[in-house]
């Protein structure tokens, strides 16, 4: 299990690490465009859709990353306050919890992508892109913060047994 989690972890920093190079390439597409729209008078007519899809991705990709940098919103005001072992049994609850969450959240995502390929829908723009495309990010984010959430119950399943302190 141990490995799996460091594959796991390594998945989600790759996730982040790919979505970091998204933001200079976004921006430098949007650069490109105002430079071709008020300098050239030739805008691209594909910089505002495509930004789009690449801020879903940005958010989605980097789900994972974000959750193992901790980086998510936390209100710890009652939990802090606990007893260590205490604490660890309400985290595992939670973890347990936003797993459910987060499983229903796969298969919404799941569902939304199949539709798209059975209707083969495409974008209203002139470019007519397959939604299918901008759709998968999100897929695959949800399924990364899954598997990073199974490891970490895992994890605090571990600590907890073993009279250990459940981290934050």
């Amino acid at each position: 299990m141990k490995r799996i989690g460091i594959i796991i972890d390594k998945i989600a920093y790759l996730g982040g690490w790919f979505t970091g190079w998204l933001v200079p390439l976004m921006m430098m597409l949007v650069v490109v465009d105002v430079f071709m729209r008020y300098v050239m008078n030739r805008p691209l007519m594909v910089s505002d859709e495509f930004s789009a899809y690449m801020l879903v991705a940005l958010s989605f990709l980097g789900l994972a990353y974000t959750w193992r940098e901790k980086g998510h919103v936390r209100v710890e005001i009652l939990v802090s306050r606990l007893p260590p072992r205490i604490y660890g049994w309400v985290r595992l609850l939670g973890l347990i919890l936003t797993l459910i969450f987060m499983i229903e959240m796969d298969l919404a995502a799941y569902k939304m992508i199949a539709y798209a390929l059975q209707m083969n829908l495409r974008s209203s723009t002139w470019l007519m892109f397959p939604l299918f495309w901008p759709q998968l990010p999100v897929f695959i984010g949800f399924v990364m913060l899954t598997l990073l959430l199974i490891v970490d119950i895992a994890r605090a399943a571990v600590k907890i047994r073993a009279g250990e302190r459940v981290e934050e």
